[in-house]
């Protein structure tokens, strides 16, 4: 299997702050702003989708760790943006700087790492616990 990855490749994933993304509707506290979980998640997508439309057909990327800060609230309804860009390639070990904001300012940022893996083998491995 080669990859090809070089640093540098990146992705901006936008969205609009539904109830649904609210610390309050995924349980992670009361306030009817954009969650924690939420900004991670959008964190995640940005670096995948900087990675996938590079990788040979049947491989993919899952996200192993993330050092992540949450630096200020976005109420439902604004835009929040998250770009990730690959910094370090070592094997199938990838490593991501992301940046996230809102419309008025950066609301968080983080470190992500993510590995390079084979669809199938990984799902039969998941498969294989449900026996």
């Amino acid at each position: 299997m080669e990859l090809n990855l070089e640093t540098g490749l990146s992705a901006k994933i936008e969205k609009t702050v539904e109830y649904a993304d609210t610390a309050k509707a995924v349980a992670s506290g009361l306030a009817e702003v954009f969650a924690t979980p939420s900004m991670i998640a959008l964190m995640e997508n940005a670096a995948y989708s900087a990675v996938q439309p590079q990788l040979p057909e049947g491989m993919s990327t899952v996200g192993v760790s993330i050092s992540a800060k949450h630096m200020a609230a976005t109420p439902v309804g604004m835009k929040v943006w998250a770009a990730a860009t690959l910094c370090e390639v070592d094997g199938r070990k990838l490593k991501f700087d992301i940046e996230a904001f809102d419309e008025i300012e950066q609301i968080g940022q983080a470190v992500h790492t993510r590995f390079v893996i084979d669809e199938a083998r990984f799902m039969d491995k998941v498969e294989q616990k449900c026996k």
